[in-house]
């Protein structure tokens, strides 16, 4: 019976891992991500915490006795662990990539998101590396936080440094819960302070999903909410105006802040109010008389109260 049977596990072994292989690039490339799916994240997140719930109980409770249900269980949860977290990575990372800067500091963090999708997508890298470490733990808690930065300023209409500190939080402390804590308070309590902390700290470097500059441009002027032209050189001596319509979603209210800058030093900055639901981006826009007032490399810094940069655009003023 039993080598009977081995072939067949083998077989089963050697499929598992291009089948998991296919079906999340299948996800990542032919399932398309709106922000009305939010709610599809949430159970996902939900799904991932009882998998991981689960496989921490038949690592703990499953004795010697029970090796044969022990594994079947330890594999079956860890799969499962893991399918969740690829398909929470394949929904999250699109928005994180449109919210990203990259010429700023806050593209080292979304390249760390791509690169934990890559972990979740390859079975021997998550199976046979981040199950047997206590990386785990870090692992699993930044796909849980990725997710519900995303999940908090959708379903809440939230985005400011509490929407960080709530996601990273919350992120923390169901990590230590779902991995079987043995101080569960402890745990809550550490990863609520880690959340806030790393939310202050790191404002800065972490894109403000879901928001993004749609299609920003430099203008001479703006007439009935949009740019009279598109600027690529502005000439000295005149006003620049830049005109940088932001996306967010139904529902959010906030501000974000025009930073002027030329040749490295900060000009002004103007606090613009923000709401969400156009798909265009709620356009906002800002004149500065002493960007352009001599020739020089202007840049244009839209960020959030806290400090997350949405967008940077430059023009050559000659």
């Amino acid at each position: 019976m039993t080598e009977a049977a081995s072939p067949w596990k083998r077989a089963v072994a050697l499929a598992i891992p291009w089948f998991s292989l296919a079906s999340g690039l299948w996800s990542a490339f032919f399932i398309v991500r709106r922000y009305e799916q939010a709610q599809r994240l949430a159970w996902l997140l939900g799904a991932m915490w009882l998998f991981i719930a689960g496989l921490a109980f038949a690592r703990s409770r499953l004795g010697d006795e029970s090796a044969r249900r022990k594994q079947i269980v330890v594999f079956a949860a860890t799969w499962a662990a893991q399918s969740a977290s690829q398909e929470i990575m394949f929904f999250v990372l699109p928005f994180w990539i449109r919210s990203t800067t990259w010429n700023s500091p806050n593209a080292l963090f979304t390249a760390i998101l791509i690169l934990l999708a890559v972990t979740v997508l390859v079975d021997p890298i998550y199976q046979r590396i981040l199950q047997r470490m206590r990386l785990a733990v870090f692992h699993k808690s930044l796909i849980q936080f990725a997710a519900l930065a995303f999940l908090v300023p959708v379903a809440t209409g939230m985005h400011t440094l509490h929407a960080l500190a709530l996601a990273g939080g919350l992120a923390g402390s169901a990590a230590g819960l779902a991995l079987g804590a043995s101080r569960r308070w402890v745990s809550f309590s550490l990863g609520a302070f880690a959340g806030a902390a790393g939310a202050v700290a790191m404002s800065g470097w972490i894109a403000p999903v879901p928001l993004r500059v749609e299609h920003g441009v430099f203008a001479s002027g703006v007439v009935h909410r949009m740019p009279r032209d598109t600027l690529v050189v502005c000439r000295s001596g005149r006003d620049l105006w830049a005109w940088t319509p932001v996306f967010a979603p139904s529902g959010m209210r906030d501000s974000v802040v025009h930073s002027w800058w030329r040749d490295g030093r900060k000009l002004s900055e103007v606090r613009l109010a923000l709401q969400g639901g156009r798909s265009a981006g709620f356009r906002t826009w800002s004149v500065s008389g002493k960007a352009a007032a001599e020739p020089g490399a202007v840049v244009l810094e839209v960020r959030t109260i806290p400090g997350q940069i949405v967008g940077r655009m430059s023009i050559p003023v000659r």
